[in-house]
């Protein structure tokens, strides 16, 4: 196509060029300040104002082209008509779309990190939540950790960023804490660092059962438990509460071992520790208050503590530690009488007939639990009109 045929669609290019020019630069403009927040809104304020007129009159010059030519248009001319335009629009989705893949691959190698603490150190405590931290509200911790309301634990979650992680201060790496942290840093109420402590970390949970299932993916199953002593702080990896649908996921591949423990105290002092064959269970976010035995009425149902891996038919080995003695260990083994502080157990599953039905097999309640227990066994949480008793 020669120079002079060009010429004959001038207008339209040039004012291709103008079109494609404005939206160009304010897509690169939105690119290059990502930190504009409602700017943005501007930015597309003014490609719609300026860029919907010019646009419309492009339509109105390649129809007119079109008419005297009787559609004979070169194909190099509806290209220089159009492209350009097209390609400008494409500059912030594309940039968006490279960031976000960005973003998700940063994610990947370096995900939230959900963490509770426990106050068992007898004074307020400035928690470590560098770069950010988010409660299940979606506000941040409050501080502090108050030693005066030690029942009362904080839950929240890490998110770090990649400045952070590259200037090392963030204490895992990936899912798992470094291997090299010796020491755990507080903060004062002004957010500078203070007092440090040893810092002992424990054995990971297996969870390579999870794996063929759910895909590897610890971020989803991990969470940490701090518990801080007034000299040390001690940090235990356990398997998350899991949600209703992955139980019953888990359930329907046929996922063997991992046993799900609810539990009462009804022995004296705050439960603020737990573990079952040496594996500590998330217990929440609040210690598991004592309560009173009968003839006092039901008034705490029981906790949901998380879950492991144990064989059921052998004996489990259960410790924990309360609020009021947080230096001594009670030790249990399952199946031993509840009125000196140790340990009763009722084992139940869920037998699914539908979607929509299903019934319980239960060993019932314990002989040795009857005086004591006043919220009933485990068929009693269930809704009798929905939910059968099996009794083979």
């Amino acid at each position: 196509m020669t120079t002079k045929t060009y010429r004959h669609y001038l207008f339209g290019i040039i004012l291709s060029i103008v079109l494609a020019g404005g939206i160009a630069t304010l897509a690169i403009t939105a690119v290059t300040n990502p930190m504009m927040g409602w700017g943005v809104l501007v930015l597309v304020n003014m490609t719609i104002l300026v860029g919907g007129p010019l646009a419309i009159l492009l339509l109105i010059v390649w129809v007119a082209y079109m008419v005297r030519d009787r559609g004979k248009i070169p194909g190099k001319v509806h290209a220089l008509l159009f492209l350009p335009t097209i390609l400008a629009l494409s500059i912030y989705p594309a940039s968006e779309s490279i960031e976000r893949a960005k973003q998700d691959r940063f994610s990947a190698a370096s995900p939230p990190i959900s963490e509770t603490h426990i106050n068992l150190s007898g004074k307020d405590l400035w928690i470590e939540t560098m770069p950010y931290a988010s409660t299940n509200s979606g506000a941040g911790p409050d501080m502090p950790l108050a030693a005066n309301k030690p029942e009362r634990f904080m839950a929240f979650t890490r998110f770090p960023n990649p400045s952070f992680i590259a200037s090392g201060a963030f204490p895992y790496e990936g899912i798992r804490l470094k291997e090299n942290i010796g020491r755990y840093s507080y903060r004062t109420a002004s957010g500078e660092a203070a007092d440090t402590l040893p810092l002992n970390l424990l054995s990971y949970p297996d969870l390579t059962p999870f794996f063929p299932i759910l895909g590897k993916d610890e971020a989803s199953l991990l969470k940490y438990l701090y518990f801080h002593y007034p000299d040390r702080v001690e940090v235990a990896p356990t398997l998350q509460h899991l949600a209703g649908m992955t139980e019953q996921y888990l359930e329907e591949k046929k996922l063997t071992g991992l046993v799900l423990f609810k539990a009462q105290n009804y022995a004296p002092g705050a439960i603020a520790r737990l573990e079952i064959n040496g594996q500590t269970l998330s217990i929440g976010n609040r210690a598991l208050t004592s309560i009173a035995p009968l003839p006092a009425p039901c008034s705490e149902y029981p906790r949901m503590l998380g879950g492991t891996f144990v064989n059921l038919n052998q004996p489990l080995d259960v410790r924990w530690q309360t609020l009021d003695e947080p230096q001594t260990w009670h030790t249990a083994t399952l199946r031993v009488p509840l009125p000196d502080g140790t340990v009763e157990g009722e084992r139940f599953v869920e037998v699914q007939f539908s979607k929509e039905q299903f019934g319980i097999r239960a060993t019932g309640m314990p002989t040795r639990a009857a005086d004591y227990v006043n919220c009933g066994s485990a068929f009693s949480y269930f809704n009798p009109e929905t939910v059968s008793l099996l009794t083979d």
